[in-house]
Parts: C-alpha cells; sequence; structure tokens
C-alpha cells in the first residue's frame, strides 16, 4: 500500500446509507475515503499506472484495453448519507478523460441513472449490470454487441456482501438471462487470486480473448463477453502475465480493475506460478481449492507453462495427489 496523505477517517467497512443502500466503507483500499476526495493517489502511483498503461499499449497496441469498473457509491450518491459527496475529480475519471483506460458506465456516472445496474446490498454488479458492462466492452473493442439479443428473467438476489454472516437482509430479485447459449466451462477452482476460468461458446465469434481482472470480472464479465466470443479465459489477477500473454495467443486482451484498486499499481509481468507461490507461503490455499487445481490441471497446462510444474509438484507434495 502506497503513502497515504493525509490518513484515512475512520469510516466503518459498510456505511448504511438512505433507503436501505449500503456502501463499502474504508476496508484495505479505503474505498469510501478516494470517493469521496479523503485519499487520493500519490504521485509514486499515479507515475506506476502511467507506466503501466502506456507499456501495454506498447507491447499490444490497439489488441489491448483496461476497463474500470466504477465504485457504486459514484453510481448511486443519492443513497449515501447527506454529509457525504463523491468528488468527480478522481484518479479514475483522470485516467478516462486522458484516454488511458475506458471508465465503464461513465455516462451513468455523470448523469447519476444507473437503475438497477448494482445491488443494493452488494458491492458487485447485478446481473443486468454485469451484461451491460460486458456489452459495453465488447463494443469498445470494435465487436458487434448487437449479436446477441437478451431475454430477461427474474430470480431471487442471493448474494449480499455488504451484511455479516446470518445478518438478515431484504428479499430482493434482479433481472438475469434466460436464453443464454450453452457454454463450456472449465475452472481451476481457486477463490479469488489466481483462479483461472476458460468459457467456450461455439455459438461465439472466432476470437480468441483474455481478461486478468478482478471480482468484477470474474461473478459476470467473462461470461457476458462469452455471449458474443467464442473462446474467453479470464484469469484472478489485475496484472498481465506477459508469457501467458504469447502462449494463449489470444485477439485482444482485456484489463479490468475495480475502482478502488487503482490506489495501487499492480507488478506488470507476474506470472500466474508466483501468485500461487504466494498463496503457499501465506498457507491461503484449501484442500478444496488444492484438489480442483490438481484435477483441472491437464486442460490448462500449455496455458500455465512450465513454470507452475514446482508449483504443482509442492501442492501434491502438502496436500496429496487429487
Amino acid at each position: 500500500m502506497p503513502s497515504l496523505d493525509p490518513p484515512p477517517p475512520n469510516f466503518p467497512r459498510v456505511l448504511i446509507g438512505n433507503a436501505g443502500w449500503r456502501f463499502l466503507g474504508d476496508g484495505n483500499n479505503f474505498s469510501l475515503s478516494q470517493m469521496v476526495g479523503l485519499i487520493r493517489a500519490s504521485g509514486s502511483v499515479t507515475h506506476q499506472w502511467s507506466n503501466v498503461l502506456r507499456s501495454r499499449t506498447a507491447r499490444y497496441g490497439a489488441q489491448t484495453k483496461t476497463f474500470i469498473m466504477p465504485e457504486k457509491t459514484c453510481l448511486y450518491q443519492r443513497y449515501l448519507p447527506d454529509n457525504l459527496h463523491v468528488t468527480p475529480e478522481r484518479f479514475a475519471t483522470f485516467l478516462a478523460n486522458v484516454g488511458w483506460a475506458h471508465y465503464i458506465f461513465y455516462d451513468h456516472v455523470k448523469q447519476q441513472n444507473a437503475g438497477d445496474l448494482y445491488h443494493q446490498g452488494d458491492s458487485h454488479t447485478t446481473a443486468y449490470g454485469g451484461y451491460e458492462a460486458s456489452r459495453e466492452i465488447v463494443r469498445t473493442l470494435g465487436l458487434d454487441a448487437d449479436a446477441f439479443e437478451p431475454i430477461w428473467s427474474t430470480r431471487p438476489v442471493a448474494s449480499f456482501d455488504l451484511f455479516e454472516p446470518g445478518e438478515d437482509h431484504p428479499t430482493l430479485s434482479e433481472r438475469v438471462i434466460a436464453n443464454g447459449p450453452s457454454l463450456e466451462v472449465t475452472t481451476n477452482g481457486l477463490q479469488n487470486r489466481g483462479c483461472v476460468t476458460r468459457i467456450v461458446n461455439p455459438q461465439g465469434a472466432a476470437h480468441r480473448l483474455l481478461i486478468f481482472g478482478d471480482s468484477f470480472a470474474n461473478l459476470y464479465l467473462c461470461y457476458g463477453i462469452a455471449l458474443y466470443v467464442r473462446d474467453v479465459t479470464f484469469v484472478h489477477s489485475v496484472a498481465f502475465d506477459y508469457e501467458m500473454i504469447e502462449r494463449y495467443r489470444p485477439d485482444f486482451i482485456v484489463g479490468e480493475i475495480a475502482e478502488r484498486f487503482l490506489i495501487e499499481a499492480p507488478a506488470e509481468g507476474a506470472s500466474l506460478a508466483a501468485i500461487l507461490q504466494g498463496k503457499l507461503v501465506d498457507d491461503a490455499l484449501s484442500p478444496a481449492e488444492a484438489a480442483q487445481f490438481m484435477t483441472s490441471y491437464e486442460p490448462f497446462k500449455d496455458l500455465y507453462g512450465p513454470a507452475m510444474v514446482p508449483t504443482l509438484q509442492e501442492i501434491q507434495r502438502r496436500f496429496g495427489p487429487a
């Protein structure tokens, strides 16, 4: 974490807003303090991000684009407590305005008409919001965003990450796609960083797309993009893995990052093997994750490359064969 000036205020982890809406407060990434302008990216972080984004363009040209998912606080300012106001001059808006990154839902942020793009009690998008974000990415990449026409049904909302476990939450419903094509999904089973998911849509346009991102991409974006593209692989890492890109040879490389994570620049070029080795060092790999990783290793072997072999051997030594 970069040095922060001024020190973070004492916002709780979850902020209770108006009309039952909840927002991220100040956790590890100081989301709320960033959005209201009390904490800003330091000069060194700004410089590092500049280098990262310029490097991506220099390496991959029009093949790549970095997308920022806005914080919920920025889209639903009317539900914030009356004493809090989101500053329009944020690092995300700067990156979008100078053309270094694409800020998803920027028009909705400006006009404050987000509708049901995000959940009332969760920090992520709804299924509908995830689809709309995916469609915006597809369109920005120059692909046909009208190739799929969704039919919507409804389902109960099941995700409430802004509530404590066991805490009562409201009964809500959300729109979901009822006519999605049959998708072939393979995942290595890891939670958060290091997760790899490949989605094949035989009906999609003949492109290969590689996404490096966070939980927004993992929950909905990779699936939404797969409605349009034949082969989509998601890697839960905000840093590009250069060697993986060379092995996968995608037509498009998408970088996705939640706005709050811009406070720290990624270690660009970091390998997936290094991420898993870090999890092993921190004892952050569960037996269930290890079992799924070993079971799914063969389909992902070419994507991982030889650097993953020692990591696989260490997982087998610790957890036993799958």
